[in-house]
C-alpha cells in the first residue's frame, strides 16, 4: 500500500524512490497524473544527477494538444514494495507518476486540501 496527500492545488501527491547510477535510492514527491499513460516523468537536472541511461525519445502528446519528441530514460523505481524497471520521460520541472505505474491498482483520493491518497494492489473479486 502507498499513501500520499492532496495539496492546496488539489494535486494528489505520492512518493517514489528512484535508483541512481551508484545503486542508491532517492525519494521524490510526485503528482499523480491520470492524463498520462506513461510511468514516471522527472526533470532534466534530476535525470542528470541520477545518471539515468538514455533510451532515445518518444513522441508524446502535450497538455496544449500538440506533440513533441521527449527524451526517454531507463530507471529502477521502488513501488509498492517491489523494484521495477520503468521508462522515465524528461520534463522541465515536474515530477509525475502516470497511469502505467498505477496499473492493477485501486486509487482512492480525498479531493480536498490535506486529503489522503491511497494506492493498493488490485483485489480480485469473487
Amino acid at each position: 500500500m502507498i499513501t500520499g496527500r492532496v495539496n492546496g492545488d488539489l494535486e494528489a501527491l505520492v512518493q517514489i524512490s528512484v535508483e541512481d547510477n551508484r545503486g542508491n535510492y532517492r525519494a521524490f514527491e510526485c503528482v499523480l497524473d491520470t492524463g498520462s499513460d506513461g510511468f514516471v516523468a522527472v526533470p532534466a537536472d534530476i535525470i542528470q544527477e541520477l545518471g539515468l541511461i538514455s533510451r532515445g525519445s518518444r513522441r508524446t502528446g502535450l497538455v496544449n494538444d500538440t506533440e513533441a519528441m521527449i527524451p526517454v530514460y531507463l530507471a529502477v523505481v521502488a513501488w509498492r514494495g517491489e523494484l521495477s524497471e520503468v521508462s522515465v520521460l524528461q520534463t522541465e520541472q515536474d515530477f509525475l507518476v502516470g497511469m502505467a505505474l498505477l496499473e492493477n491498482s485501486t486509487l482512492i483520493v480525498e479531493v480536498w486540501d490535506g486529503g489522503n491518497v491511497l494506492i493498493e494492489p488490485r483485489q480480485e473479486r469473487p
